[in-house]
């Protein structure tokens, strides 16, 4: 699921171009669809995008990740807003998002955030931000994290949680 993220966000070979690009300033009511090598990795629904110097920024941000190449969502995102900091060269875009994060991965595990960033140089989804992540009944909460692309390999920064036998 992440992958897509990785992939999509980060300056993938086929990203259709959205008509906020096209016009230079502001669109509403958006629907982008991240693709690599032909194959959707996701699509991006926002309902206003503004393009402001190397900088992209969204409001009521909705997700969907595509793992398969199917029409059937493999995990989602949601969140009240973002930015997309363009790379320049070889250099590949940051992405960050902000407020009510709720990210939902296909093993069914949730995460929950006030915001999580994309980085491209290590390849890993990071937050300094409190989180809660549910697997299963398994709930663990924290300050600031990292993870792989897939969403397998997670190490919270400090800790705090509860296990029940």
């Amino acid at each position: 699921m992440f992958i897509a993220v990785a992939t999509g966000c980060s300056g993938g070979d086929e990203n259709s171009q959205s008509s906020a690009e096209r016009s230079g300033t502001t669109a509403d009511k958006i629907k982008v669809y991240f693709t690599e090598e032909g194959k959707l990795q996701a699509i991006l629904y926002a309902s206003r995008i503004e393009e402001r110097d190397k900088s992209t920024f969204g409001w009521d941000i909705d997700v969907d990740f595509f793992a398969d190449n199917d029409t059937i969502p493999d995990g989602g995102m949601v969140a009240d807003s973002g930015i997309v900091k363009k790379g320049r060269g070889r250099r590949k875009s940051e992405v960050s998002v902000f407020g009510n994060v709720h990210l939902t991965a296909p093993d069914g595990t949730e995460l929950f955030s006030d915001s999580l960033r994309w980085n491209p140089r290590a390849q890993m989804i990071e937050s300094n931000s409190q989180v809660k992540i549910v697997r299963g009944d398994e709930v663990i909460n924290g300050v600031g994290f990292v993870s792989d692309a897939s969403f397998k390999k997670i190490r919270i920064k400090k800790v705090s949680g509860k296990i029940e036998q």
